[in-house]
């Protein structure tokens, strides 16, 4: 694995995990209270380097590739994807790494697992942080009530259906490179690392796995809208502290998503990043990194800059 000399000062490790039948891959730096950091589509640990340089100074930071990414294993059957599949894959991963108890990061799938999480086992969590994601509540809701929403869903759609790993893998992988190609906060280095991940063998079909097991998006012919990927917990009251923090330029989870957030998550900080993309961890990774930070702290939100 290619690191940088930032790095390699401070002692990143690339290690794996075997986890409920499946091989983990994680990195990890530092010492301390856990930080668990859990990445989304279509990317892979890497979407976290600047969160592992900035909390290994006073954490065990640990970021994942979830189950069928990059170098973790690819599920033998289509249907061990998922939300619940990663929320016992990290409670057993927190048990691996010697720990009880976290605080998670999610950006993406990563805020879903950790609603998720949240909701079946708050015990495991001393803090929640989602980042770009919608709780199953209000993304249910907007999927099934706010237009613009679900027209921003037809990208599930293109997701859940059969072909649609063999059209992201066509020319190079050119539908998945045109989703980084247009920020110039990715730099060629990064394209070129998520482009190595999207090679493996088996991960862009596992990775679209996840939509064709999950089936979120809005209606569709005689397919019902789904957004609530915790089905079987209610309420969907999440009681651990929360910190979450949106882009009101997100193509793909819109504003609406967190109105009425607070009527699901009883202790919520909830950010909004004006003109911020889904892509915030790439984007504003030093503002990211504050708001966590003083999260974590207990102080008062990071000033956004005008």
């Amino acid at each position: 694995m290619d690191v940088d000399v930032s790095f390699a000062e401070i002692g990143l490790q690339s290690r794996f995990a075997e986890v409920n039948g499946i091989r983990l891959h994680y990195v990890v730096a530092g010492e301390g209270p856990l930080l668990l950091l859990v990445h989304g589509f279509p990317q892979h640990w890497y979407a976290f380097r600047h969160q592992l340089l900035e909390f290994s100074k006073d954490h065990t930071v640990v970021a994942v590739d979830l189950r069928g990414v990059n170098l973790s294993g690819k599920p033998a059957n289509a249907w061990e994807h998922g939300v619940w599949f990663s929320v016992e894959d990290m409670r057993a991963l927190i048990r691996h790494l010697g720990f009880s108890t976290c605080t998670l990061v999610g950006h993406d799938w990563g805020g879903a697992i950790g609603y998720s999480l949240a909701l079946h086992y708050p015990d495991v969590l001393e803090r929640l942080v989602v980042l770009s994601a919608s709780h199953p509540g209000t993304f249910d809701r907007e999927l099934h009530e706010n237009l613009a929403q679900i027209q921003a869903g037809a990208n599930w759609l293109f997701l859940r259906r059969k072909d649609s790993a063999s059209r992201l893998m066509a020319n190079d992988f050119a539908a998945l490179r045109v989703r980084f190609a247009e920020h110039e906060f990715f730099s060629e280095q990064d394209r070129e690392i998520y482009l190595a991940a999207w090679r493996q063998p088996g991960a862009v079909q596992a990775m679209v796995g996840w939509y064709q097991k999950e089936g979120w998006g809005p209606a569709e012919g005689a397919t019902p809208a789904h957004g609530n990927y915790v089905q079987e917990v209610s309420p969907l009251v999440v009681k651990t502290e929360t910190l979450v923090i949106y882009g009101d330029a997100d193509q793909y989870i819109l504003p609406g998503n967190f109105e009425g957030l607070d009527t699901y998550v009883s202790r919520l900080t909830l950010i909004k990043i004006a003109g911020g993309s889904h892509w915030m961890l790439d984007e504003h990774p030093e503002l990211i990194n504050r708001h966590i930070r003083q999260f974590i702290r207990g102080g008062a939100p990071a000033e956004v800059p005008a």
